[in-house]
């Protein structure tokens, strides 16, 4: 009897652990292809676009776990910011992710320190 009551609780709980573990894995996705997108445009006169294809190079190896990935990288003088937005795999619910990296352009100076 104490099963029968349990038993529901238990399986919500269970699907409730799955869908929250699919929502950091898509977190995680985002957040590193935002970073190997800033990776890529912060190098020394690295062209427009390179941070966006390092990103999406990124994006499809790293498994399905982000839906439909946007990947925007903007570049403000020395900042670079690069913003990844999608969805989480869809379990039970659908979540939105929007993971965001920053990141200074490398440039060489004649500055020698004593």
């Amino acid at each position: 009897m104490e099963l029968a009551i349990l038993f529901p609780a238990i399986i919500l709980l269970t699907f409730a652990a799955i869908q929250v573990a699919t929502w950091f894995l898509a977190r995680d996705v985002a957040l590193n292809a935002a970073q190997q997108a800033v990776t890529a445009q912060r190098g020394y006169n690295a062209p427009d676009g390179v941070g966006v294809t390092r990103a999406n190079d990124f994006l499809a190896q790293a498994g399905g776990w982000l839906v439909n990935p946007q990947v925007r990288v903007t570049r403000n003088g020395d900042d670079v910011q690069a913003t990844v937005t999608g969805t989480s795999i869809p379990f039970v619910l659908t979540w939105g992710v929007s993971q965001t990296a920053h990141g200074r352009v490398e440039r060489f100076t004649t500055d020698v320190a004593p």
